[in-house]
């Protein structure tokens, strides 16, 4: 035993003394927060995108106008609405009733906001502030053609910014509708979406005008629309499904795929490692001393020290700042997704898959490792073993979607799948016993593979060796 410890803190200190590792303690915190809420600030801090419309018929362009105006109101209901939701549900009602009898979009916000200040003002920090995503102004030019300038950026507007696309109506020979988008933005097409659905209303209201009914009555029928709620079945209580029902298969998601990262980046450290010290013949010396079993088994503790190093500095870090975000759940947005990473299954599934998981990923890369004399030879080796692991991957989108589906049950009872799996099922109500279960066959698979790979370790690096030593042996 004190062999297999010597190893591992030689290991632990190895990496532990790098700048690298210091460097990536103290920046990975910023950089997962950047990946996380940038891509929100980011949409947040964007302009509304700048549309003109171009049409044969002045009712055309009335119509496209109002339709984006109804979009912009309904968009912004809709972020008020599942704020609330996650907030305080208790204001949901009275806010949309006072967003829905105000005269339009912003008057709608300011008076939620006012019914959410009056009765829960804690809830104001991050309420919605409904800025439409596109704003609509005079083409500069009177054809499509002359508006090209516009829109290749040749050329700007007249306050000096950017046109960034242009809807083009015109009629063909039985007077329907034809839209032509004109962006350099190629896969964005909601505007097309939009327009469509305005145009498609405006033919519903010719084709009731030729028969002789009221144009209203077209916009009576697009106005029908079925109320969906969903509910758990699991609840006790009479409300629907919110947000706060569903952060927890959020925080599943982000944790697999942290999961997933940590577990490989650390494998691809042993498997470098034992590369490195059989080039500089230091697992030579080594192997005098000790056993490729034990060396294995060193290496998987020193590493995994470093590894808990590094995750006692970043939960401590992480769960500072959850605890104190959960303990504003009801008035807090971010703090209903922070309590659902504070779940504890959600975080014995997450400790129990990171151990298991490293481990058996571990041995793997220390026996590839083994039978590598270079990085070259070990790229090699990685890439099929690299797709076979990441399968488990492939299987995270379905077990989202239906977590209890038989495929997705039997393949979480497979070990190499078992880690990710578990945290992806755990907030769909896994049982303790499940969980220690397939807790259980980890382990014993983690004994399997440790033995296993001791084996191709022993013949990678006792057998290379030999082979060293025969061609160093001089001629009689």
């Amino acid at each position: 035993m004190s062999q297999i410890l010597l190893v591992a803190r030689r290991d632990f200190f190895a990496y532990v003394g790098a700048w690298g590792f210091w460097l990536s303690l103290l920046t990975a915190p910023l950089i997962i927060a950047v990946l996380l809420f940038g891509p929100i600030l980011l949409a947040r801090a964007e302009p509304p995108r700048v549309l003109t419309i171009v049409a044969e018929r002045v009712s055309d362009t009335e119509a496209i106008k109002s339709a984006f105006a109804d979009h912009a109101r309904r968009e912004a209901r809709g972020e008020i609405n599942a704020y609330l939701s996650a907030t305080n549900p208790s204001l949901q009602a009275p806010a949309l009733t006072a967003y829905d009898a105000a005269p339009d979009r912003a008057a709608g916000v300011a008076a939620a906001r006012q019914i959410v200040a009056a009765r829960a003002p804690n809830a104001l920090g991050a309420f919605p502030s409904g800025v439409p995503r596109y704003h609509l102004v005079d083409p500069p030019a009177t054809d499509i053609t002359a508006l090209r300038p516009y829109l290749d950026g040749t050329r700007l507007l007249a306050n000096g910014t950017t046109l960034y696309g242009a809807l083009n109506i015109r009629r063909d020979e039985q007077g329907a509708p034809v839209i032509e988008y004109w962006s350099t933005a190629l896969s964005h097409d909601e505007p097309t979406n939009i327009a469509h659905r305005a145009m498609r209303l405006e033919m519903q209201r010719e084709a009731l005008a030729a028969q002789g009914l009221p144009p209203t009555e077209a916009e009576r029928l697009q106005a029908l629309d079925p109320q969906i709620v969903q509910f758990d079945p699991r609840s006790s209580g009479a409300e629907g499904v919110t947000l706060r029902e569903r952060a927890p298969f959020y925080a599943a998601l982000a944790l697999a795929f942290i999961l997933w990262s940590v577990v490989f980046s650390v494998a691809n450290m042993l498997l470098n490692g034992v590369i490195e010290e059989k080039s500089n013949k230091i697992l030579d010396t080594l192997l005098t001393s000790v056993t490729p079993l034990q060396i294995l088994i060193g290496k998987l503790l020193g590493v995994a020290a470093v590894s808990a190093t590094l995750f006692l500095f970043w939960g401590a870090l992480g769960g500072t700042l959850l605890t104190m975000a959960a303990e504003r759940a009801s008035d807090n947005l971010f703090g209903q997704v922070a309590a659902a990473f504070l779940d504890p299954r959600l975080l014995t599934a997450f400790v129990v898959g990171f151990v298991a998981g490293y481990l058996m990923y571990g041995a793997i890369f220390l026996a590839l490792g083994s039978l590598c004399e270079s990085v070259q030879e070990a790229q090699t080796l990685l890439g099929p073993v690299a797709l076979f692991l990441a399968l488990p991957m492939m299987l995270i989108t379905p077990a989202l979607d239906n977590p209890n589906a038989p495929i997705i049950e039997m393949a979480s009872w497979f070990p190499l799948f078992t880690p990710f799996l578990l945290l992806i099922r755990a907030p769909s109500g896994l049982s303790w016993i499940e969980i220690v279960g397939q807790g259980g066959l980890m382990i014993l698979t983690v004994m399997l593979i440790l033995f296993l790979a001791s084996l191709v370790f022993r013949a990678g690096v006792v057998g290379q060796m030999g082979l060293s030593s025969g061609r160093r042996k001089p001629k009689d």
